[in-house]
């Protein structure tokens, strides 16, 4: 079983923003030096974003 981390399940915010762009890119915006725990919570949190995004091979549109 995956352990499901969201920004609510961290001991502490992280110091970045996530920001999505108008052209679909994500944009980081740190406010301060990461550590390397904030490195792997934020590793963590970007990874199930993209698993969330990520559309299989199987159900993309045909061109």
């Amino acid at each position: 079983m995956g352990v499901i981390v969201t920004t609510d399940t961290l001991p502490r915010p992280l110091p970045v923003d996530l920001v999505d762009g108008p052209t679909g890119l994500l944009y980081l915006v740190p406010h301060a030096p990461l550590t390397a725990a904030d490195c792997a919570a934020l590793s963590a949190l970007l990874a199930a974003r993209a698993a969330a995004a990520h559309i299989p091979a199987d159900d993309q549109p045909q061109q």
